[in-house]
């Protein structure tokens, strides 16, 4: 089985049989449309992935440049948004090596991208300087009072919304305690036609702990919490 770095690379088809599962009650859709008025702003989205959240937005926007680190995500992406080409930009790049793009942005915004770089660090003091790393790249392309949203993992396949990682725990904290960002928390869960294709689809980007799990609960509903962190800069 592939680990999600490879899944990135290489299989952005199974990876968007998972995405298109996911919060099936457009949950997050909903708490997007209530923090931000939409119509007609510049976006710059980060780990832009096959383009499910850049789906949520895109019919109100003025135009979005979607970014990845991942070429083979990138041209997933630009083939299932392509009614809207004309308001579209893909781009190759790192969150930890964000480009200044030269121009402001009305609002910056990711969805699960973060949390990799968090994850990869070796202790706390690298979790801040990676959140300072990161936000600050985010912060250089927006226009003063511009909305910044992160959109990260709150636990998937768990009853109770909660960090899945002791890393991504203290990075959260931080958005909240040392960066002043205002903190939501909604269901995302996904919904499966059975509880067979839900093991496979999840077990393929998680892995066969999460698959068995999955088998064990025997539901074609699947819990999973995420988390918001907005602020304007």
């Amino acid at each position: 089985m592939p680990d999600m770095f490879e899944i990135y690379q290489n299989h952005a088809d199974r990876y968007h049989e998972l995405v298109i599962a996911e919060d099936f009650q457009n949950n997050l859709g909903s708490l997007l449309s209530t923090l931000v008025d939409w119509d007609d702003l510049s976006v710059l989205e980060a780990g832009v992935g096959t383009g499910r959240v850049t789906q949520l937005y895109i019919d109100a926007v003025a135009a979005a440049v979607c970014c990845d680190r991942s070429q083979h995500m990138l041209d997933f992406a630009q083939r299932l948004l392509d009614d809207h080409s004309s308001k579209l930009t893909f781009r190759l790049t790192d969150n930890t090596n964000f480009p200044d793009f030269g121009r402001s942005f009305d609002l910056f915004i990711e969805g699960w991208s973060f949390g990799h770089s968090i994850m990869a660090c070796a202790d706390k003091a690298e979790v801040l300087k990676m959140a300072n790393l990161l936000l600050t790249n985010a912060r250089k392309n927006l226009a003063h009072g511009s909305p910044l949203i992160i959109i990260e993992t709150m636990g998937t396949n768990t009853d109770e919304p909660a960090p899945p990682q002791d890393k991504l725990a203290f990075f959260y904290d931080s958005l909240s305690e040392k960066h002043d960002f205002t903190p939501h928390v909604i269901q995302t869960d996904y919904r499966f036609k059975t509880n067979k294709e839900a093991a496979e689809v999840m077990g393929f980007f998680f892995g066969d702990k999460m698959k068995q799990s999955i088998v064990d609960r025997g539901t074609t509903i699947i819990p999973e919490w995420t988390g918001v962190w907005i602020k304007r800069v």
